[in-house]
């Protein structure tokens, strides 16, 4: 294991260690969201700016509070849009950090994190910011949040962070759900309560009782996956690295690979109210199931090339995707 004193070469002996497995692309992009992009003093004591195009920059995550939407990303951007993605407006934060991970569990309170172990908190919907952690935890790298209510919640990232709250965010107490000490790419609930944590390695944890015990799912697959999309009566989707996409009917249990044509790394998932169900990633490449997940049909909408990083329902027939050229609506077939 890379000593953990120095994140940077933690991080790039990681990728080393991982280029005869995946394909360079994957790399450039783990690179992307791992690595301390911007130095590591700059996070802790900095405030963002506003920038005019920040809805143009890298954003990593989105997320409803209430009816806004509210997206994070590069350099501490906050961006927050009360017309379904249309246009957005900026809010500050107090860091510069890349910011990865944001949970609304009702409209006005929301916590973000990112690098440098920050972790934010408002309770005014995202107008406002201020900072939970220490500011002191620069090697830290949470990659996910998720707030079950307005007390508990998690938050999730490299090399087997894993932090709760039971005072919405006042204090946090450090678990450790796996032995692995592996990446947690995201943290999910499903409407049912059960909750998954998706990691590198094939690792899929599932929680029963709000995250006091996990699970460790027997998924059909070693390499990496991203994120876990909870439908209805014990059905979920987990999706990956090179386009795998399963599928179980019993909360995990049992899986069912779908084979895909399409080998990119898939980041994000989300469920339309009508049952469409549509994955998104690498290089504008999304994944779209009309029965229940039971069989995806790649799709690539037209003058759509950038990567995905997650999706969501935009409430009016469009996706919302944040990634690489920032927050895009997008028409769904």
């Amino acid at each position: 294991m890379p000593s953990q004193s120095n994140p940077v070469a933690a991080v790039c002996d990681r990728r080393f260690r991982l280029s005869a497995v995946i394909d360079r692309r994957y790399r450039a992009w783990l690179f992307l969201t791992l690595t301390l992009t911007f130095t590591l003093t700059s996070g802790a004591a900095e405030t963002s700016e506003l920038a005019p195009l920040a809805s143009k920059s890298l954003l990593l995550a989105v997320a409803y509070a209430g009816d806004r939407l509210v997206a994070v990303g590069e350099r501490g951007h906050v961006l927050l849009s009360a017309d379904q993605g249309r246009s957005w407006t900026q809010s500050l934060a107090p860091t510069r950090a890349l910011l990865t991970g944001v949970s609304f569990p009702d409209a006005q309170h929301g916590w973000a994190v990112g690098h440098d172990g920050v972790i934010l908190a408002t309770g005014d919907g995202g107008l406002t910011w201020t900072r939970q952690d220490t500011g002191k935890d620069l090697e830290t790298v949470y990659l996910s949040v998720l707030f079950r209510n307005a007390t508990h919640g998690f938050a999730v990232g490299a090399y087997g962070k894993f932090v709760a709250t039971t005072d919405g965010g006042k204090t946090w107490t450090t678990a450790k759900p796996s032995a692995d000490e592996v990446h947690y790419n995201r943290i999910t609930e499903g409407l049912d309560g059960y909750l998954y944590l998706a990691g590198e390695g094939g690792l899929l944890l599932v929680s029963h009782d709000g995250g006091k015990a996990w699970i460790k799912s027997e998924v059909p697959y070693e390499g990496s996956l991203f994120g876990a999309l909870p439908l209805d009566n014990g059905r979920v989707i987990v999706y990956g690295l090179r386009g795998h996409i399963l599928r179980s009917e019993d909360h995990g249990a049992r899986w069912e690979p779908q084979n895909s044509a399409v080998q990119v790394l898939i980041m994000g998932g989300v469920r339309l109210p009508a049952g469409l169900i549509v994955l998104a990633g690498q290089g504008g490449n999304f994944f779209v199931s009309r029965d229940g997940g039971r069989v995806f049909s790649p799709w690539q909408p037209a003058d759509f090339g950038t990567s995905v990083a997650d999706v969501i329902d935009a409430g009016d027939g469009t996706l919302l995707t944040v990634g690489e050229a920032g927050a895009i609506r997008v028409t769904v077939p």
